[in-house]
């Protein structure tokens, strides 16, 4: 054995001796049962905070997870959608409103021609235009003093049409459901574009005068079409749009288009049926009178 051996040797057997003469004190072994209790206190305690930050790292991921799906569901292409909030086609908590800013500048010069309607009210529904008289889909509106004014949406939904039209001037064709339009007529200096989603109250354009009723002046003509047929605006104010009737295939094929031209004479003498008639009537009782004056005299 080489002395290295040998100092090891003789170092283990003295820190053996070491530990006997230790163990021997009365303090060595609670001392070693107390260090070792606190061992394992110490590890189950441990043990147990990294089971709870675990399932708290687990709750946190799921909830991470689901909101991820979430903006993915809403933006599955990753895309940003900016400053810009999405604009429903139309909420269901919506009214009709006057397509103005403020109904209480403008009054209604042009009404809703209905059938209906007493023979008065039929006649000041009459559009006079190039020597005939057309019935009015819709109202139109103007101010006292004939000025302009902001023309707004009545509802949220989306231009379907934004043109210049050479009779009715520049027109604006907003859809609120697959088969309900809303028709704006006789604008200038127009806002929007095709395809463009609006909401309820947003400017269209401004109103302004068109040749189709060069009568009315600076006007804005508006009209609800549901199904293609026109419904009178003013019934339909503060209503829903689930308000507005069915109407028949029969009754939608009768119509024609916004911008299409009806047929004046037979459009005329379906509107004026009643006026002519309240004339011969007045006529004839004014022939009655001559005859009772002649008679008496």
């Amino acid at each position: 054995m080489n002395n290295h051996e040998e100092n090891k040797a003789s170092k283990w057997e003295q820190l053996k001796a070491n530990t006997k003469r230790l163990m021997k004190k009365r303090w060595a072994m609670p001392a070693l049962y107390l260090g070792l209790s606190a061992i394992v206190l110490t590890t189950f305690l441990w043990m147990s905070a990294t089971d709870e930050d675990l399932a708290d790292l687990e709750r946190d991921s799921e909830f991470d997870i689901e909101g991820l799906d979430e903006e993915n569901a809403e933006n599955p292409f990753g895309e940003e959608n900016g400053d810009e909030e999405a604009v429903p086609a139309v909420s269901h908590d919506e009214v009709f409103d006057m397509p103005v800013v403020d109904d209480e500048e403008v009054a209604v010069v042009g009404t809703f021609h209905d059938y209906e309607a007493s023979v008065e009210e039929q006649k000041q529904s009459l559009i006079h235009y190039d020597n005939y008289y057309y019935q009015n889909k819709g109202i139109d509106l103007a101010k006292e003093d004939e000025s302009t004014f902001d023309v707004t949406a009545t509802l949220s939904g989306t231009v379907v049409k934004a043109e210049e039209d050479p009779l009715f001037g520049q027109v604006i064709h907003i859809e609120h459901d697959e088969d309900t339009l809303t028709i704006y007529q006789s604008l200038e200096n127009v806002t929007v574009e095709t395809g463009q989603s609006v909401r309820q109250g947003d400017v269209l354009g401004q109103a302004g005068r068109n040749l189709y009723n060069r009568d009315a002046g600076v006007h804005a003509h508006f009209e609800i079409r549901k199904a293609g047929v026109p419904v009178n605006p003013l019934d339909f104010m503060d209503k829903q749009l689930s308000d507005l009737p069915d109407f028949s295939e029969e009754e939608q094929e009768e119509q024609q288009a916004p911008e299409q031209m009806p047929d004046p004479e037979e459009d005329f003498s379906d509107s004026s049926e009643g006026s002519n008639n309240d004339s011969n009537e007045n006529e004839q009782e004014d022939s009655n009178e001559n005859d009772e004056n002649d008679s008496d005299e």
